[in-house]
């Protein structure tokens, strides 16, 4: 699981850091943690918002057809009581949990009306149906909905570790309930079947994208096999407003539970270091992706002209978050295969160009990645990229193609800047990746102008552009990492450093870098695996020979330690 070191990184650190802040909204808020005089609240302590009760019960309602098959209706009882501002009365607090939850991650996509001391107060309510240990620790279908709910669509729940160690939960909890058990009356067997794939999906997309290991195990496969598409039909979203089955959407979502048995191959091709197994899962994902664009192809052109503009226009985005998918677990399996260069380039190259295309209009499009699959998946092919340009020797890329890579890179800030209105996480992101790219940039078009060192920890953490802009001279400084540490749960060793110092050398062509850090506060930043910043090789010239960088001798970046360590910045 993600690391926990005595210094707090994964998320222990970030989990408490929500801790600390609901405790200050009690104590520092007196104006809401009081009752106040302009919001009611019930006896157990929610904040009853009457003259909105109306209005986000039918939001409630509507995201639950949104996000089939994951969330089913609740029983009359809780719509009732909700409508009529009866928190109290609602038994399994995992309603509640998924209600304010819902509610909450609606607010900037609908245009609700909010304002901060409303958002403040929708929290509290959440943490208040949150403590519950049973939530966490009791199996059950509505614990289940709501908890993947929150680490896919409700910050700060949808952040790197929280959302991994939430899923993990959830996971193992559907484990506990059994999925397919022949005891299992049959309604309840066929939708534990569909919530098994819909949650083997996101757990491979996860594994893939941050990564670390998951839950579910590929011999779980044989037992519980993909549902058909007579029953994927009736639990998926509707694409117009007339609710009827979309045999679109069924394929969309049989091919979606497909790709995620691809998926765990080729996690566990690479997890082995398997060379016969990764590109068995090659020629795998490779035909997945030649069935699954001549079905959806061919189904949009039957089903496009009997629907309304908003759904053509959902058919037309799930082509592409498709695509996206495709090339994102490409690139993940080739990545770092001197062979794969060229071709893993060229899909990184494609996968940024769609980023506009993914950019959401409304806030119920059904066919689209969750919140850290929007905000963290685009990161492998832009660290492709950037590696390709400062990658050495016209050998490896040639210069035209390393401008063409720069400009293509650039559409990663602008997405980032554009997904900020509704994740607030993604400011914090858009800088990285700006400053990701001017350091790019400074590499194609040098200053002349040596700058003052700086570390990857300053670089990546804290965000470049700020870096930058606290530079006294013009050049963009070269970024370092820590001496890292192989990190529990992987079976990646990590690369052993060359001799390191501790000053910042300046470089011939003008471009000040800082050499590994040996400072033990800073050696805590875990690096596994070699695929992520993979097909990376050490740019001999500008930098000199014997101070490699260690960005590129341990080459993944650990999103969660970065996580950790820019948790009190947010």
């Amino acid at each position: 699981m993600p690391p926990a070191v005595a210094d707090g990184y994964g998320p222990y650190k970030v989990l408490s850091s929500l801790a600390d802040e609901v405790d200050a909204f009690w104590s520092e808020r007196p104006d809401l943690a009081d009752g106040s005089f302009d919001q009611p609240r019930s006896v157990k302590g929610y904040f009853l918002f009457e003259e909105h009760a109306q209005a986000w019960i039918e939001v409630f309602e509507r995201s639950i057809q949104r996000y089939r098959p994951l969330l089913t209706p609740p029983p009359m009882d809780v719509v009732e009581f909700l409508t009529t501002c009866q928190p109290d009365k609602v038994r399994e607090r995992a309603w509640l949990v998924l209600y304010y939850g819902v509610v909450l991650s609606s607010q900037l996509a609908l245009d609700l009306p909010s304002d901060q001391k409303m958002s403040a107060r929708l929290r509290a309510n959440l943490w208040l149906a949150f403590n519950d240990t049973r939530l966490l620790a009791e199996p059950s279908d509505p614990n289940i909905q709501a908890l993947t709910f929150l680490a896919c669509h409700v910050e700060p729940f949808s952040t790197p570790s929280l959302c991994w160690m939430l899923l993990s939960n959830v996971c193992r909890m559907l484990r506990a309930l059994a999925v397919n058990h022949r005891a299992l009356e049959t309604q309840t067997m066929e939708r534990r079947l569909m919530l098994f794939w819909h949650l083997n999906a996101l757990e491979k997309s996860m594994c893939l994208t941050f990564p670390w290991p998951g839950t579910f195990h590929r011999t779980m496969f044989s037992a519980i096999p993909l549902p058909t598409l007579k029953e994927i039909l009736p639990c998926q979203p509707s694409l117009s407003s007339a609710d009827r089955p979309s045999l679109w959407g069924a394929h969309y979502m049989h091919l979606s539970f497909s790709l995620s048995r691809i998926m765990t191959d080729v996690w566990c091709a690479l997890d082995e270091n398997d060379a016969r197994a990764q590109q068995t899962a090659k020629h795998a994902l490779d035909a997945w992706h030649r069935e699954a664009t001549q079905i959806l192809e061919a189904a949009a052109l039957a089903e496009k002209p009997l629907l309304d503009a908003a759904g053509a226009q959902s058919v037309q985005v799930g082509l592409t978050w498709m695509q996206f998918q495709y090339y994102g677990t490409a690139i993940a399996l080739k990545r770092g295969q001197s062979r794969e260069a060229a071709q893993c380039h060229d899909m990184s190259l494609k996968m940024l160009r769609m980023l506009k295309e993914l950019v959401c209009t409304t806030a119920y499009e059904p066919y689209i990645g969750v919140d850290w699959q929007m905000l963290y998946l685009p990161w492998a092919p832009f660290l492709v990229l950037f590696g390709n340009i400062i990658a050495s020797g016209e050998e490896k890329i040639d210069r035209k193609k390393k401008e063409q890579a720069l400009e293509v890179m650039e559409e990663l800030p602008v997405y980032l800047r554009a997904m900020s209105v509704r994740h607030r996480s993604a400011t914090k992101l858009e800088s990285m990746a700006s400053g990701t790219v001017q350091r790019a940039r400074s590499i194609l078009f040098p200053t002349g102008k040596c700058a003052t060192a700086i570390t990857l920890e300053e670089f990546m953490l804290t965000g470049a552009a700020e870096s930058v802009r606290n530079q006294q001279t013009q050049g963009m400084p070269t970024p370092s990492v820590s001496n890292n540490v192989a990190t529990p749960g992987s079976s990646h060793a990590p690369v052993s450093p060359r001799k390191a110092g501790t000053h910042a050398i300046e470089c011939q062509t003008g471009h000040g870098f800082a050499e590994p850090s040996t400072d033990p506060d800073s050696s805590n930043l875990p690096g596994v695996g070699p695929w992520l910043w993979g097909d990376m090789d050490m740019p001999h010239d500008p930098w000199p020979e014997d101070s490699e960088d260690l960005l590129f001798a341990d080459p993944l970046f650990d999103w969660f330690a970065w996580e950790g360590a820019t948790s009190s910045q947010t």
